[in-house]
């Protein structure tokens, strides 16, 4: 009888942990709605500084295996050298389009040092760009990391929480993943995984535009829930022997014009090997015609 009252104990305590559970991820993706919807209005016009170092391997791809004309019986060697490269640009967000989705736009001001505009003449460029009423414009500035001297680029990270609006949120599987500390701050971690859905990770390369289904995890701060860092993870299978992942943390921050991008770590591998990795940072968050605003 004894045992009959525990497990019955038991029973109704899991379901009340379970009840806790569900209505505590329902306020974590609530605020994160919030914090979406809150990006989406502020963002489109910002303006900011950005630096990127850059590390990729230096040379092509070596087919040992394979042909072009059958893609998927290829094996490849990789270079073995890396060359880094560091990049200023001029920042910001604009919407494009006819449904006005938002993205990155940048005008590089130098590479490694060698001046490839002047910095004034770029915030102009860009203050034109976010600005701008035609695609045209803002189209030349959406491509302009495709630069001789990169490995290549993958844009689109800093809005990545938009991937998150309420709208979206049905098209991912959110669980319970773990605790944790930003910094001082005590976190709680949501993970997630795609499982529906057009949005994704937007991979550029050659001029091409590749979108990717992603998962991952999100940060939020524990005492507001402000969600403070995304990760992500995809994976694209090339051939029978080899994939392509993309691993990418993207920490936010509050500031006087809303939530943004801090700092953005994006890595992409060939099976296991380090193709190339971006580390970059903003600064002076603001808009065209304010004074600068440093989060």
């Amino acid at each position: 009888m004894v045992t009959g009252r525990f497990a019955c104990a038991l029973f109704f305590l899991t379901l009340a942990l379970r009840a806790q559970t569900s209505q505590d991820l329902t306020e974590s993706l609530d605020a994160l709605a919030r914090s979406a919807a809150n990006f989406a209005a502020s963002a489109p016009g910002l303006m900011a500084e950005e630096t990127l170092v850059q590390r990729g391997r230096r040379g092509f791809l070596e087919v040992i295996k394979g042909t072009i004309e059958k893609p998927k019986e290829i094996d490849v060697r990789l270079p073995d050298d890396f060359r880094t490269h560091h990049v200023v640009s001029s920042y910001g967000f604009a919407q494009m389009g006819e449904g006005r989705v938002l993205h990155e736009l940048r005008k590089i001001v130098s590479i490694d040092g060698e001046a490839i505009s002047d910095a004034g003449e770029a915030r102009h460029a860009m203050t034109i760009g976010v600005l701008a009423s035609d695609d045209r414009t803002k189209r030349q500035l959406l491509e302009n990391f495709e630069h001789e001297q990169l490995e290549g680029a993958v844009t689109d990270f800093g809005q990545l929480i938009l991937l998150f609006s309420k709208r979206n949120q049905s098209d991912y599987l959110f669980t319970f993943a773990d605790s944790g500390k930003l910094g001082d701050e005590p976190a709680v971690v949501v993970a997630y995984r795609q499982i529906s859905g057009t949005q994704g990770l937007t991979v550029f390369d050659q001029r091409t535009a590749d979108r990717q289904m992603t998962g991952g995890q999100i940060w939020f701060r524990e005492r507001d829930l402000l969600p403070l860092r995304i990760t992500l993870n995809t994976e694209r299978q090339i051939s029978k022997k080899n994939a392509v992942r993309t691993e990418a943390t993207v920490d936010y921050v509050p500031s006087p014009v809303g939530l943004v991008p801090s700092s953005v770590n994006q890595k992409q591998f060939l099976n296991l090997e380090l193709l190339v990795e971006n580390d970059l940072h903003y600064a002076n968050f603001r808009r065209p015609g304010l004074p600068d605003l440093i989060p």
